[in-house]
Formats: structure tokens, sequence, C-alpha cells
């Protein structure tokens, strides 16, 4: 049996769950029955895989609410064709073989119909749920999300193929000649990848850069050693393709050193209210982009994702975390695929209706792909959002700059 507990359908109001679920389902008209696993007539099963410790644990937290919040809502609007979402959750401790372990658990045991993957160790299950033609929404942060087509993601950051110039136009707009790019030297696949991928983005709108490595949390001579490479090459763009507070460590040294910095780039999360506290006007211009809306956006896509968040999942008292956005927009492609299936829904029909699908925008909360033109591929358009002056908030500088896939 399921353990699922049941959702705020009648009282809207989240009972700290496990999984979701509608009351009174005695008086929810019921669905046709069909014959396809997690599939009964009043309810339709999900997977949420996803670290609760180890690595990532307390980033992955909020997202888990997002997930709340936009099943919550699909609930409260009486569920899709009919039947109320429900999910079961498993902590795959950021590894691949327990990944693979608790998502076979929950195809095999918890008869789930797909699974939301919200790991960086999404590859141990992966071949496995493709060979099952097991639907998989999440986020694509490693290579294997470019290759299996039963998996469906928003964006594919720096894991998809070739690169776009994007990021060169944007600089060279910011008022950049050459860059240098400062890359993590103890993440062997990804962070050397955004580099260069950056690089090629770069040199596509002409300008020029070179890198250097280094560690996440950059020690004071790495600093110095990047100090003297950008003074030596005349180099007016640091990018970072490391932490937040890394990058905001060096940029705080270099301005300290008196060296004119015009643009700063980060291909990591927007700085924390907290980093902005400890930097403040330091990092000013630190700029940040993102494929989905960025929450510092007034617009009513934003205003409709914290009504629910406020609703489905009080828990998150803060609900400006990017984690949470990203847990409700992976939520939703869900749902929408879901909808795609129809009301006798298969894993089959599930994955082609979704794949069929040529602008989704989550209900605008991310400029609009095509599942099947953009898969595997990076993002044209990205939202760039960077520190205002003073250095204690965020401002969105563009919401849609768009640029060309170069490959």
């Amino acid at each position: 049996m399921r353990n699922f507990l049941s959702l705020l359908c009648c009282a809207a109001t989240l009972v700290g769950t496990t999984a979701l679920s509608a009351c009174g389902q005695d008086n929810v008209p019921q669905a046709p029955s069909c014959d396809a696993p997690g599939v009964t007539g009043q309810e339709i099963a999900a997977g949420l895989v996803y670290p609760d410790s180890g690595l990532g644990a307390d980033i992955f937290t909020p997202l888990r609410a997002g997930v709340d919040a936009r099943f919550g809502a699909a609930n409260a609007a009486g569920g899709v064709h009919g039947r109320q979402i429900v999910y079961e959750t498993r902590n795959d401790q950021a590894q691949a073989p327990v990944n693979r372990a608790v998502s076979q658990k929950l195809v095999e045991e918890g008869d789930v119909f797909g699974i939301l993957q919200a790991s960086v160790a999404s590859s141990g299950s992966a071949d496995y749920l493709a060979e099952r033609g097991v639907p998989v929404v999440g986020l694509a942060v490693e290579k294997v999300w470019t290759r299996h087509r039963n998996m469906f993601t928003f964006g594919y950051s720096f894991t998809g193929e070739g690169s776009v110039d994007t990021f060169g136009q944007f600089v060279r707009e910011q008022g950049g000649t050459r860059a240098l790019i400062f890359y993590n030297v103890l993440d062997a696949t990804v962070s050397p990848l955004i580099a260069q991928q950056l690089a090629t983005s770069l040199a596509a709108a002409g300008i020029t850069s070179s890198s250097i490595g280094g560690d996440n949390d950059p020690a004071p001579d790495q600093i110095e050693a990047l100090e003297q490479r950008m003074r030596a090459e005349g180099a007016d763009t640091i990018i970072g393709a490391i932490g937040a507070e890394g990058l905001a460590e060096i940029v705080t040294a270099l301005r300290r050193n008196g060296l004119p910095v015009k643009v700063v780039l980060s291909g990591s999360q927007a700085p924390t209210k907290e980093l902005l506290a400890r930097y403040g006007s330091s990092i000013a211009g630190l700029t940040t982009f993102t494929s989905y809306r960025p929450l510092e956006l007034n617009s009513p896509a934003i205003d409709a994702y914290r009504t629910n968040m406020a609703r489905f999942a009080p828990e998150l008292q803060d609900a400006n975390q990017t984690l949470a956005l990203v847990g409700y927009i992976v939520a939703d492609i869900f749902v929408r695929g879901l909808q795609e299936a129809g009301a006798c829904p298969t894993r089959q029909s599930f994955i082609d209706g979704l794949r069929a699908v040529r602008s989704y925008d989550a209900g605008g909360l991310l400029n609009a792909i095509d599942f099947e033109a953009d898969f595997g591929k990076l993002e044209e358009c990205y939202a760039f959002t960077q520190v205002n002056a003073t250095g204690d908030r965020l401002e969105v500088v563009n919401p849609n700059f768009c640029g060309r896939r170069l490959d």
C-alpha cells in the first residue's frame, strides 16, 4: 500500500506530507478506469527522487515545496482528467547506485506512473527508466538528459550539445571586450565544459577570452594569480564557472586592488540575501542568468506562483528561492504531460504527447520551448539579473535576452 497522506484539498492547508492526494475522495467523480501503472479512477501516482541527505540535501529542500505547490494547485482545480496527483518521495543520497535502487523500487513496488528526478545523480537510473518507458521530468544537470527521449526538462544549462552566442552578445552589450574565465579544477566534468562553452560564445561575439583554473572557494594565491593574468591580458570581464560565493570573493579582491572590472558574469545561482548582506556594493553588477523568469520580475505568472506557494506549501516561509520555483516548474511539466496523455493515459502517450508540445512556457514562467526541436540543446534565450549599485538587491537587466545556436 502506498503511504500517501492527504493534501489540503478539503481545508486548503498542508499536512506535512510525504505525498499528495485528495481528501473527501468519496465525493469526487471517478475518471475512467485505465490499465496503466499508477493509474486508478481517482488518482495517478508519481515518485520524487532527490537527495534528502548527502550532497545538495539542503539545497533541494525548497524544490519539494515547489512540487507540493504545483500539484496542490492542480488537485484543488479538480486534478488532471478527473484524477488527483499523488506522489511518494525517495532519498537517493546524491549517489548514482542509490538513485537506481530507489527509482527501480518506485517503479516495481510503488507502481508509479512516472518519476520526477531532482538529483545530481539521475544518471544512475536513466538507462533503466528509458528501457521501461517510464516518463521522467526534472533537472538536466547531467549529460544523460540529452540522450533519453523519455526524459523532459525545461533547460539544459551547460549539459546540452554545442553552444550559443547569447553570453558573448550580452557581455559585449555590457561593454566587455576581453574576458578571463575562472573554472573549478576539482570538477573534472561540468566546470571545464561550462568554461569551454562560454569561451565559444564569447568568441562568436568577437570577444577574446582565456581561462584559469582554481578552487570553487579560491585561495588568496589563486585570486592573486587571476589578478595578474587580468592585468597582463588587459581583461575587463571576469566570468566565473564556480559558485556565487567564490566569485564574490574574487570580485571583491579585484576591486579592492583597483582593477577595473566592467562585466562580472556568473554561471551559478544568483547571490543569496546572506551573500548580498556580506559583500554589499563590492559585488555590484555581478550578473547571473536563468532559462526561467526570475523571481524579481513582476508578472502574473510569478504572482500565481507565490499565491500557490502560500496556499499549498506554507511550510516554506520564503518562496523567493530559486529551487522552489524550479520544483514548481518541474511539477508543471509533469502536469502538462498528463494533460497531453489524455483521459486514459499510458506512459507512452505521456511521452509522445509531451514531446509534441511546440510552445511550452509553464504558464509564463519560461521563455517558450519546443520539447522536440529543443531536445538536448542549449537554450538561446535567458533572463539576466544583476546585483544593483548599492549591493542590497537584485535587478532584472533583461528578462528575455536571445542569441543564436552556434552548432
